[in-house]
């Protein structure tokens, strides 16, 4: 197996890293292993160098002297890091009581320190050893001149080329392709009047078919954004990991249609779908493959709507006939053609103007090398980019020509070598998660900054140098960021991205080929004692793995749905009344609940759990407390309701998510650990008491319920904070909110639900980096609006139960880069809405959902707008402006002389 990049800066860098704290930590007791230590990491330093060099010519290595060269190296590099992890182990105090920590540091000190140095010292000088002879062996049988290959190689980028643009500059605009489908498309949803009878009588299935990377869901998001969906009562769109349950696709539609829907069962699930859907016209759109079982349970749920419904299916392969009583329409997409391949590429070029220099001979090129699939222009044009015209670009496609392998793989592989060296682990990483799901951007930034993939550099904090890294990614058209809707509220702030299927299949190749990764998402349960690395990807046999011995284990994740069972339902056939029932259940949790203390217990190493859908019981065990290394802990997506004191013992812990679960509270000793840096939660109630939070960054979300907190003392002191969601259920602490809100001048995002909301954080002059602001609840308003709003930076601000005047609308027109506005139910107490003229000179989409709206009108105003939207009582109203854009406008919409 070829390990060389992903190894060198997956498990090299880190521990480079790690070797160099050590030293200085540790510098007073190590006096006699400081030396064999820096040789050590030296050693390190030339492998990781000579493996970069290595991974250029990874295709052409099939001498078996060079795997077993490979193989022996990684062999070590783990040893070194196994020994380093166990050092670290066995001198945290953290693992001791409090009052035990003074005496057992003292006795520490003066016997087992003696001991544990001695041991480390030996570990490390027969790693050197080793080393050294690995080192010469590469000389002796002289490597170089074996690979030494007349094929091109391809080295990787020295440099990141889009590190200081921001997201919307590196996101292509939108580009239609396929114009005779997506006609067809809007036709089977939105039918013209003519052949509206055919569609009215039956609910119609739409099947939109072809190849990965042909633009299937592209396409029909385009079509879903842009069509007038008033006439479905219900609809959505939804992208489901492969091969979920019929029970499981529901769920997830469910709570998309609805706020909340977690800790469903089947039966509860069953019931909120059929009440959603029945009688309602509805237009839901999935995209993923489902198999022929569950897609006609699905299809045969989907019945009970009103006739005209519509169901829009993504898929890659042929589909099957649905059950009588459906109207089908397929849609099948086809590569462009080359004059069609070429234009889309050219607009694909977003930062270079090259179009007139291209040669007609290499029209040709770019549409063999691409196939025609959009998928490949998007990646060959994204590659282009970070070269220089024209002499990278012949380098490029003359590597490309030379290649024998399938045509999209190698465009992917060339993506791949040419990133830069520490993004191919961060990018590789997507391996580990399920295909066509969507990934919360600072989840997967926390994770990478848990593996020790992100280092703080040029004053930039990991995170900062994370999102610069995810950057790259997508202006390399790798990932893509996903639409979000605007009214999840929770995800405002957020940025969500995916990848496409080719590309995780890519992925999982190279990441089985470099032993990055174990996916278990098979029936057989492989050998699994070395992975350092395990990713759960089999929802049939998910809790089977865990029994198994993992002592090398550092990180272990899992992302399934929630599992629905119903308590009332069979456990197994075997059992016939309720009382075996009964005991069979039990005993099934006592058997995960044993599986998960014996994987704390075994797996002493780990550094990220990430575990989603994974049934753990009503509390975390006690034992969490012995893995001391966790930097990342996420359990998500079951029921969950107590974490145990012993959480304090994660004396490196980063980040803690427990969303969509029934924890409430967490444990006095876990606001106590210094390096927390991400808190995510579902309105946790506040401590009175935190230690020194300093590097605390998201508190995403706590619930204030007394009215006495000492805010200024707790939430004041978390002077970093960039992202806070909070409850504020009690009305009497408004001041004190107000005191810790003028203390936190890091804001960017901020989220207030609760019955009184200090209107002071639109005119504070510490809120100045605030862009996104989400409040739902009444304003403490003055009776006199004095002055204006301070809040220079806002992007996006919306508002729910705030009861807001015309006069403080007037005050907003004036924020000079305000592009997002969303006023909902109770959020504006007039009948009349006007903007002054020259106000809100960004904004691009308005959003008015107030009940008793009669009238909006805006005078010479809104010279960027390209969306309104507007829903009341009476009647909604819908406009793109297409026309006008960069122009002042005059609007008037009466809603009662619409009616």
């Amino acid at each position: 197996q070829t390990i060389a990049s992903p190894m060198a800066d997956a498990l090299i860098g880190p521990l480079v890293g790690r070797l160099q704290e050590l030293a200085l930590s540790q510098a007073r007791a190590l006096v006699a292993v400081n030396k064999d230590i820096r040789r050590l990491r030296d050693k390190l330093m030339f492998l990781q160098a000579f493996l970069r060099e290595a991974d250029a010519k990874r295709h052409l290595f099939s001498d078996e002297i060079t795997r077993v060269w490979l193989q022996q190296t990684r062999d070590a590099v783990f040893d070194a890091e196994d020994a380093v992890d166990h050092y670290y182990l066995q001198v945290d105090m953290s693992r001791y009581p409090w009052w035990a920590r003074p005496s057992m540091r003292y006795v520490a000190t003066f016997t087992t320190q003696v001991s544990m140095r001695h041991k480390l010292s030996a570990k490390v000088k027969d790693i050197n050893s080793r080393l050294e002879d690995i080192i010469e062996n590469k000389d002796k049988y002289r490597m170089e001149d074996t690979n030494k290959k007349s094929e091109l190689t391809w080295k990787a980028s020295t440099s990141i080329s889009y590190a200081h643009r921001k997201l919307d500059d590196l996101v292509p605009p939108h580009i239609p392709i396929h114009d005779d489908n997506r006609k067809k498309l809007e036709n089977a949803i939105l039918p013209p009047t003519e052949e509206e009878d055919e569609y009215h009588h039956h609910p119609v299935l739409i099947s939109v078919v072809g190849k990965s990377g042909v633009g299937k869901t592209t396409l029909v998001r385009d079509v879903y954004d842009k069509i007038d969906k008033k006439i479905f009562i219900v609809h959505a769109m939804e992208s489901f990991a492969p091969y979920l349950t019929a029970t499981n696709i529901q769920r997830q539609i469910v709570q998309k249609l609805r706020e909340g829907g977690n800790n469903f069962t089947r039966s509860d699930v069953n019931k909120a779908f059929d009440e959603k859907i029945r009688g309602q016209k509805y237009l839901l759109v999935i995209d993923g493959e489902v198999s022929s079982t569950d897609w006609k349970d699905i299809l045969l749920s989907l019945k009970v709507g009103a006739k005209g419904s519509r169901i829009v299916h993504i898929t890659p392969h042929k589909p099957e006939e649905p059950p009588i009583g459906y109207l089908h329409v397929i849609i099948n997409l086809e590569s462009l053609g080359q004059e069609t391949a070429v234009q889309l590429f050219h607009k694909r070029l977003i930062h270079i103007e090259v179009q007139d220099g291209i040669s007609h001979d290499r029209h040709q090129d770019i549409h063999n090398i691409t196939e025609g699939l959009p998928l490949g222009i998007a990646l060959l044009s994204g590659l282009l980019q970070t070269k220089e015209f024209p002499c990278e670009w012949t380098n490029v496609f003359d590597y490309l020509k030379s290649k024998q392998s399938k045509r999209i793989h190698r465009i992917l592989s060339v993506c791949f070598d040419d990133l830069p060296h520490e993004l191919k682990c961060c990018f590789l990483y997507f391996a580990a998660l399920p295909a066509n799901i969507k990934i919360e951007a600072r989840i997967l930034v926390c994770l990478w900054m848990a593996e020790g993939f992100l280092r703080p550099r040029g004053g930039k904090t990991m995170e900062k140098v994370g999102y610069i890294y995810l950057n790259e990614l997508i202006a390399r058209n790798l990932v893509k960021p996903v639409h979000m809707d605007e009214e999840d509220k929770s995800s405002v702030g957020s940025i969500f991205v995916t990848i496409q299927n080719k590309v995780h299949e890519f992925l999982q190749f190279e990441a089985q080929e470099a032993s990055f990764v174990e996916v278990h998402s098979g029936d057989d349960i492989p050998t699994l004692t070395s992975a350092r690395r395990l990713s759960l990807q089999n929802s049939t046999d998910k809790y089977a793995v865990l029994a198994s011995s993992l002592p090398k284990l550092r990180s272990i994740f899992s992302h399934f749905e929630q599992d629905p069972k119903d308590p009332r339902e069979d456990q197994t056939y075997l059992c016939c009344s309720p009382q075996l029932r009964k005991i069979s259940k039990w005993k099934r949790n006592k058997d995960i609940k044993s599986h998960i203390q014996g994987l704390l217990h075994r797996s002493e190493f780990l550094r990220v759990i990430n575990l989603q859908g994974i049934e753990i019981g009503k509390r975390l065990p006690d034992e969490i407390g012995n893995v001391v290394h966790v930097q990342y802990l996420g359990i998500t997506s079951c029921s969950l309701e107590e974490i145990p004191g012993s959480i304090g013992s994660l004396t490196s812990l980063q980040t803690l998510d427990v969303r969509e679960t029934s924890v409430r509270e967490l444990p006095l000793s876990f606001w106590t650990i210094k390096t927390l840096r991400h808190v995510f939660g579902g309105f946790l109630k506040f401590p009175k008491r935190i230690g020194r939070l300093k590097h605390l960054q998201t508190l995403d979300s706590v619930q204030l319920d007394t009215l006495d907190q000492d805010l200024v003392g707790t939430l004041g002191e978390m002077i970093h904070l960039e992202y806070l969601r909070v409850g504020n259920s009690s009305g009497g602490n408004v001041v004190a909110l107000s005191k810790a809100l003028d203390k936190l001048e890091n804001l960017r995002t901020l989220i207030i639900k609760g019955e009184n909301i200090p209107s002071s954080l639109f005119t504070s002059y510490t809120h100045r980096r605030l862009k996104f602001i989400v409040l739902d609840g009444k304003l403490d308003l003055p009776s006199n609006l004095n002055g204006g709003f301070f809040l220079p930076n806002l992007i996006t601000l919306s508002l729910a139960s705030t009861s807001i005047s015309q006069e403080f609308i007037d005050r907003l027109a004036q924020l000079p880069f305000l592009a997002t506005f969303s006023l909902y139910s109770n959020s504006y107490k007039d009948d009349n809405i006007a903007f002054s003229p020259d106000g809100f000179r960004c904004l691009k989409k308005l959003m008015i959902d107030v009940e008793k709206i009669k009238r909006f009108e805006a005078n010479n105003a809104l010279p960027k707008l390209e969306e309104l939207d507007i829903h009341s009582q009476y009647i909604e109203y819908y406009h793109v402006f297409k026309e006008n854009v960069d122009h002042k406008k005059t609007i008037v919409v009466d809603l009662m002389k619409i009616l």
